[in-house]
């Protein structure tokens, strides 16, 4: 019995094992497909003249980029969302990773949250540079000469710490869950579960 309970204390606490590739997308005739390994195939029509520019699928999430919109699917809500984009928008940058979608254009970034299947946004301001960009399962992090712009699998939308441009980004680390950034004089902490930035004091 002793060796029972020492088994038991020795598994870790909250342990989530890894998410298998739960999507597959296929573009046939005028329609997007989404394959999941339960029953049914979930589609959406493409509109007159709309062209796939690239699709991509990983764990519980599907992109499909065309030359009119941004095509979330989540295998958990097994339902497409749309997001349409403007015709001078240009992607820059697209990650997915199991749990989370994070594309980039030269006006906005685009979140999506695999869980719920939805997306969320936030404006990149006028000459705006995007410095560097950040990314594991449940959190991704932007920064931009003005701010850092966090956004979490769990907690959805994005989270902004203003930056000083006299006190610029000088390295960033990142694990599935916690992205910390450091400049000359600071330490800035997002943690996926935490809608807010924290300072090393």
């Amino acid at each position: 019995m002793p060796f029972l309970v020492a088994l038991v204390l020795a598994a870790p606490a909250g342990a989530q094992s890894p998410i298998t590739d739960q999507i597959l997308v296929t573009v046939f005739r005028d329609r997007i497909f989404a394959a999941t390994p339960t029953e049914g195939l979930m589609r959406v029509e493409l509109l007159a003249g709309e062209e796939v520019l690239s699709t991509v699928s990983k764990g519980l999430n599907a992109l499909v980029h065309t030359s009119a919109r941004l095509l979330g699917f989540s295998s958990q809500t097994m339902r497409w969302s749309e997001l349409r984009t403007d015709l001078s928008e240009r992607v820059q940058d697209r990650r997915v990773s199991p749990r989370l979608m994070l594309v980039r254009t030269d006006k906005h970034l685009y979140g999506f949250q695999g869980q719920l299947g939805r997306w969320k946004t936030e404006d990149l301001g006028v000459r705006e540079e995007v410095r560097d960009t950040l990314m594991a399962d449940h959190v991704a992090v932007v920064v931009t000469d003005r701010r850092a712009l966090a956004f979490s699998a769990f907690t959805g939308g994005f989270f902004q710490q203003d930056l000083s441009s006299d006190e610029p980004v000088l390295s960033g680390t990142v694990n599935d869950n916690v992205v910390i950034l450091s400049t000359g004089a600071r330490r800035w902490i997002f943690r996926s579960q935490l809608a807010i930035w924290a300072e090393l004091r």
